[in-house]
Formats: structure tokens, C-alpha cells, sequence
């Protein structure tokens, strides 16, 4: 009775998984049924790319200069315009359309896609003009990615009152995100802005200038936090900075969706920080989908032919291993089922290297497999049994070896094509561990006990 139990427990699991896997999980919506589990990331290469070309701006703008020099948003209402000076200047100057910046630019695009979770991503740059082209796998995130790469990325403290720069972006070396946690269990959000030497004197300067009034009487200075030209935030200081760091406090709450929207902000200001202030303005001209060479019908009959494969392997095993030989199946069925879950949850790109992959795993571990059903058959006593279960693996260990190895390599990789047979095969390897310790070993040792 117990080896029944054990037997059925184990497949009613399996079972549980491969529905999981293959047919998902659905709750009724408004309107119709949402799937539950997380969507899989499909390289370019299976869904298409969304190519946009970027260009360098050719507009203008105005600027004002009173008659010290100074540039001021506008002229001050009542004031004498003889006083001050407008000039039209090109958003980019001529010297700064250079095969440097230019480089610079390739650089920023790509860290700042690489920071956006971007998976699969190509930017050229043509070092004459200085235009972009900028190919994405097309997706619900793609327009946000485009978005961010025409953020200028500037940042400066400035008096409130006349909008005099004190600090700026030259002036900081990088930004963080940190969490204060109180007593009554509120979170509080912080932008950490770290400064460099120099930056660090006028920021002690500036929060000297700028400290609280202990006197309501007297006019409270303060400075605004801009970034991509928005004033964030304008505050005082409580004391003196010493230590060049700028602590900005976002929000406190003490519900997830209010941490999360204060932690969003800062975060979307790192990112913008971090990643470097692009030397030139572009405009995107067009930006348009180029539909993938593999049709959804190529993609869903790839899936068909790897489907009928591992089929015929699992009718096959139990044709010629009965009982066994169904656990078995069940056991790569489950490896299977357990190693989409991975992809899933993981968001790993999926691209037509990943199908290579599985391939590579179900060769390796029907070859595994058929050797211990193979030494079973001749000995089914439970100490060969589990003999066969653990050694085998030992024996082989050079295989598993090997595809660690390769899976490494390849996740290092930075071409997604080949990023993704690496992490395919790294999260298999674990799958296929699982299905045979935890399944397979555990159905034949409570059939032969």
C-alpha cells in the first residue's frame, strides 16, 4: 500500500508540473481568461525587430543672457530688454559632431539598453553623420527603451530663485538607491548622489549656503534637483555635507505600491545618472517592425517535430522497459516541464539556440536513462537499483562536466543566439537533476523495493 502511494504521489506531481508547464495557469479576468505565468522572451530572431533610426538634430533654440552674462530662462517681467541679449544657437554646435562623441553616444545607447533589461539589442553608428540605428526585439517594453535613449541624461543642483547652476552633471560620479526602515515599519526611499573631489567642495559650499533658518524671520534659501531639465525636488539642508554625498529623500510608506513608486523614481534617476550624459541630441525619424524570417508556422512546427521526438523516445522506452520504461518518460517529461518553468521565471531569451540546446539535453539524458533501464533489466534487485541510480551519474560525470562548462561559456556570451543555448543548458542540467534524483530514482526505488 505504502509503494503505491509513493508511486502515485509522485506521478500525480509530475503531472501537476507538465500541466503547469505546457498548458499554464489561468484565472478569469474582466474580460477573459489571464495566464498567471510569467510570458517567455522571445529573441528578434522568432518574433521580429523593431529597427529606428536616430538622427542628429539639426533645430535650434533661444537663449537669453542679461548683461552680465549670465543665461536666464526669461527676461524678468518689468525689466529693461536693452538689458538683455538673445542669441539662436544650434542644439548641437559644430564642434561637438565629432567621431569621439560619436563613440560616446554608441557607448551611453548600449548601457543605458543593457540597464533596461534590454535582451537582445544592436546599435550602429555611422561615424560620419553620427546617426543611429538601433535594432530591438519588439515587444511591450521596446517603446520605453526607445524612450530612454533620447533622454539627454543631465543633472544639476540650482538656486531656486534664479536658477543659477551650482552643481552639475561633471560634477557626480554615480548615484544609488537606499532603504531606511523605521520602527513602525515604514520605509523611507533615498537617491544617494555620490560627488567627486571637486564636486564635493562646492556641494560642503552649496549646504553651507544653503542651510534651514533657525529664525522664521529670515528668507529660507533652496536649491532645485534637476534632471532631464524637471526640477525633482527643492530643498535645504538640514547640516553641512562633508562626506560628498547628496542625500535626497524620494517618499516614505509603508505599503509595497507606494515603496515601489518612490523606489521606480529614484530608480529611473540612477539609471539616467549612471549611464552618462549623451553629448549630442538626436530625434528618431522613423522606427518600424521588420517581421522575422521564422513564420510562427517554422517556430510551431520546430515545436511539433521536437515534441514527436521525445514522444517516440518515451513509446519507445516503453516498449521495451514496461513499467520502467514509463517512469522514465514521465521523468523527462518532467525535466522538460521543470526547465520551461525555469525559463519562464528566470526571463531568459529564447532564441532558435535554445531549441539546440534542449536537443543537446534530451540526446544526453535518453543516453542516461537507457543505461540505467539497460542495467535494471539485468539486475532488478532494489540494491542494483540503486546502485544503477547513483553511479551512473558518477561514471558519466564527464558528460555533465563538459556541459557545465560549455553552459558558462555561453551564457557569457554576448550574443543573445548563443547566450541563450547557455542558459538553456545550465537551467536543463538543473531540471533534468531534479526530474532524476527527486522522480525517476525515487518511482524505480519504490517499484523495486
Amino acid at each position: 500500500m505504502e509503494k503505491k502511494l509513493k508511486i502515485t504521489f509522485c506521478i500525480l506531481v509530475i503531472a501537476l508540473i507538465s500541466i503547469i508547464a505546457f498548458a499554464g495557469v489561468y484565472t478569469k479576468g474582466l474580460v477573459s481568461y489571464e495566464s498567471k505565468l510569467p510570458e517567455y522572451i522571445l529573441d528578434s530572431e522568432l518574433t521580429g525587430k523593431r529597427v529606428s533610426y536616430f538622427k542628429v538634430s539639426d533645430a535650434t533654440e533661444e537663449k537669453i543672457y542679461d548683461k552680465e552674462g549670465k543665461e536666464v530662462e526669461q527676461i524678468p517681467e518689468g525689466a529693461n530688454e536693452a538689458d538683455y541679449r538673445k542669441e539662436t544657437l544650434k542644439v548641437n554646435a559644430d564642434e561637438a559632431l565629432t567621431e569621439e562623441n560619436f563613440k560616446t553616444v554608441k557607448t551611453i545607447f548600449e548601457n543605458r539598453l543593457k540597464g533596461s533589461s534590454a535582451n537582445d539589442y544592436l546599435v550602429r553608428v555611422d561615424k560620419q553623420s553620427g546617426n543611429v540605428v538601433v535594432e530591438l526585439a519588439d515587444n511591450e517594453n521596446t517603446s520605453t527603451f526607445l524612450q530612454y535613449l533620447l533622454f539627454k541624461g543631465d543633472f544639476a543642483v540650482s538656486d531656486t530663485e534664479n536658477k543659477t547652476v551650482l552643481l552639475s552633471r561633471k560634477d557626480v560620479i554615480n548615484s544609488s538607491i537606499e532603504y531606511e526602515n523605521s520602527k513602525k515599519g515604514e520605509v523611507t526611499v533615498y537617491l544617494d548622489i555620490k560627488f567627486n573631489d571637486e564636486g564635493s567642495k562646492k556641494l560642503e559650499e552649496v549646504s553651507q549656503k544653503y542651510l534651514k533658518v533657525q529664525n522664521e524671520d529670515d528668507k529660507q534659501k533652496t536649491v532645485d534637483i534637476v534632471v532631464e531639465s524637471s526640477t525633482i525636488t527643492s530643498m535645504s539642508f538640514d547640516n553641512v555635507i562633508k562626506d560628498g554625498i547628496l542625500k535626497i529623500k524620494m517618499g516614505s510608506g509603508t505599503d509595497n505600491q507606494t515603496i515601489y513608486s518612490y523606489a521606480n523614481q529614484a530608480g529611473f534617476i540612477t539609471y539616467i545618472i549612471n549611464n552618462g550624459e549623451v553629448p549630442i541630441t538626436y530625434t528618431i525619424t522613423t522606427s518600424e517592425f521588420v517581421a522575422s524570417e521564422l513564420s510562427g508556422k517554422v517556430l510551431n512546427m520546430i515545436i511539433a517535430v521536437l515534441s514527436i521526438i521525445v514522444l517516440i523516445i518515451v513509446i519507445y522506452m516503453i516498449f521495451k522497459f514496461k513499467v520502467d520504461g514509463a517512469f522514465a518518460g514521465l521523468s523527462l517529461i518532467s525535466g522538460i516541464a521543470i526547465l520551461l518553468l525555469l525559463i519562464r521565471y528566470t526571463k531568459t531569451a529564447v532564441s532558435l539556440g535554445a531549441f539546440a540546446g534542449i536537443v543537446v539535453l534530451v540526446i544526453v539524458e535518453t543516453y542516461f536513462i537507457l543505461t540505467i533501464l539497460n542495467a535494471i533489466k539485468k539486475d532488478c534487485s532494489i540494491d542494483n537499483v540503486i546502485f544503477a541510480t547513483t553511479k551512473t551519474y558518477l561514471k558519466k560525470l564527464d558528460i555533465i562536466i563538459i556541459l557545465l562548462i560549455l553552459a558558462v561559456v555561453f551564457t557569457f556570451m554576448k550574443e543573445v543566439k548563443i547566450y541563450s543555448i547557455g542558459m538553456t543548458l545550465f537551467y536543463g542540467i538543473i531540471s533534468l537533476a531534479i526530474a532524476n534524483l527527486v522522480f525517476f530514482r525515487s518511482l524505480l526505488i519504490a517499484k523495486h523495493n
